[in-house]
């Protein structure tokens, strides 16, 4: 099944009840395998204006949605901001993160992104070091609980960010429904992964969901090599845009409030739309998504695409 993608099957206990001949029984499988291959590709969009404002109150006929080039047909839609959102907070614990107290900083972050959300609201903590991506609390709206074991969260070894990356969307999708997004908080530091950033790429294309990056800028410059920090807020930029996220560069604690208000106000006005795909053959190949609105002046930001899993 591909991410973001919902089957629809007819009730199998139904079906048993019937006893069908063997014609009937030969008939009602192939009825059964043609619904199957009907899923709705779900696309989560955010539309700007060329002055970063997000833009409001548009409708399904404002959009057009290709697959691979092809015109689909818009079956779903909602931007109803009221709609609880979900969000995993992907927490960059290493030893590097210790340094001029990015890891505090971190956490005060994420504090204060409680702070923006509704009481329907749910978030789960992720943090990552080593090669452990481990889930610290799964969601919850349960403030006090989360904050306790956020607050305890301690620097330690080194950072595998890639792999932390890849893990991602499996350990998001299997937990959470609705409006949902990843937020990875880490100094972008890389120097423990067991994959490279193309293989990285690949699998956080596989996300239904927007991976948001708030990259800290300053790191001592013997921690780093010649150039490094280019390199890995480039990766981060990346892994934001194929998923239709945004990566937001931190260099005092003013950029980290800018940018949780920003991501918060961009998951309230999400459009989030669906369509069925012309083609009912699902070859786990990878397929592009390309979403435009008639609007002049105006860019919409999301997912690149979607692998069609059997």
């Amino acid at each position: 099944m591909p991410d973001g993608a919902a089957p629809a099957s007819p009730n199998a206990s139904a079906l048993a009840a019937t006893a069908p001949a063997a014609d009937e029984a030969t008939l009602l499988k192939l009825s059964h395998t043609e619904v199957e291959n009907v899923r709705l590709v779900l696309v989560p969009a955010n539309v700007q204006d060329r002055r970063g404002r997000i833009v409001k109150g548009l409708s399904r006929d404002d959009f057009r949605l290709y697959e691979d080039q092809v015109l689909q047909e818009i079956k779903y839609f909602n931007v109803e901001d009221r709609e609880a959102i979900e969000v995993a907070f992907m927490l960059d614990v290493s030893g590097s993160m210790r340094y001029a107290g990015k890891l505090e900083e971190a956490k005060q972050a994420i504090e204060y992104f409680l702070g923006a959300f509704r009481p329907k609201d749910r978030f789960a903590l992720i943090c990552f070091a080593d090669e452990q991506v481990s889930w610290v609390t799964e969601f919850t709206a349960d403030r006090q609980r989360f904050l306790e074991r956020l607050r305890v969260q301690e620097g330690y070894g080194q950072t595998a960010l890639h792999d932390a990356v890849a893990a991602a969307p499996g350990l998001v999708q299997d937990a959470a429904a609705g409006k949902k997004a990843i937020i990875l908080i880490t100094d972008g530091i890389d120097n423990a992964s067991r994959l490279g950033s193309g293989e990285t790429l690949t699998l956080a294309r596989r996300a239904s969901v927007p991976i948001y990056s708030i990259g800290f800028t300053f790191i001592p410059e013997e921690v780093l090599r010649r150039g490094e920090i280019q390199t890995n807020l480039k990766v981060l930029e990346r892994f934001a845009e194929e998923t239709g996220g945004t990566m937001y560069p931190v260099r005092d604690p003013d950029d980290l409030k800018d940018s949780i208000a920003r991501i918060v106000e961009e998951l309230r006005y999400q459009y989030v739309i669906g369509y069925y795909p012309v083609r009912t053959r699902w070859d786990g190949t990878y397929r592009q998504v390309r979403l435009e609105a008639r609007h002049r002046g105006v860019e919409v930001r999301t997912r690149k695409g979607y692998f069609a899993n059997p």
